[in-house]
């Protein structure tokens, strides 16, 4: 199957069962550039957030991941603008069968348990004040969700 069929049928699933949490669609004609908006989840510092992410499928998909960026600052050790820390976008750990629904689903989850290990994150800071100072974290994730994620 071609890339942009893959592509329509992930269209197509995630039209017929929408998700709690996150939505996402291409943009205007260009089935491979698509914009997601994820709510921040329930009880976590991105709540009441809205975060718009982009999402690029190369040529080769599914047999490569796609490529999602941020587009606003966040607070998160697997996110350093644009990029994202997920092993679903690591050629190396990418499944051809992962739909688009399971990888919107699981950058939503990673706001709830962000990837703390050495080799898992992006901002090692981060990583260590969301281990050695939880609090601090949550307070410092908030105020720069109510700063960029609420306008």
């Amino acid at each position: 199957m071609a890339p942009k069929a893959w592509i329509m049928t992930h269209q197509r699933e995630l039209l017929r069962f929408p998700a709690s949490g996150f939505s996402a669609r291409p943009m205007a004609e260009d089935i491979y550039e698509w914009q997601e908006m994820l709510l921040g989840p329930t009880s976590s510092p991105y709540e009441g957030g809205i975060f718009f992410i982009s999402i690029r499928f190369p040529p080769e998909y599914p047999f490569r991941p796609p490529t999602v960026s941020w587009k606003a600052p966040i607070l998160h050790p697997n996110i350093d603008k644009p990029h994202v820390f997920h092993l679903l976008l690591i050629t190396a750990t990418w499944r051809v069968g992962t739909t688009v629904k399971e990888l919107l689903q699981a950058l939503h989850d990673m706001l709830l348990h962000p990837k703390v290990e050495e080799e898992d994150n992006y901002l090692a800071d981060v990583a260590r004040m969301c281990v050695l100072e939880p609090e601090r974290f949550k307070k410092e994730a908030r105020l720069m969700t109510e700063a960029h994620g609420m306008s």
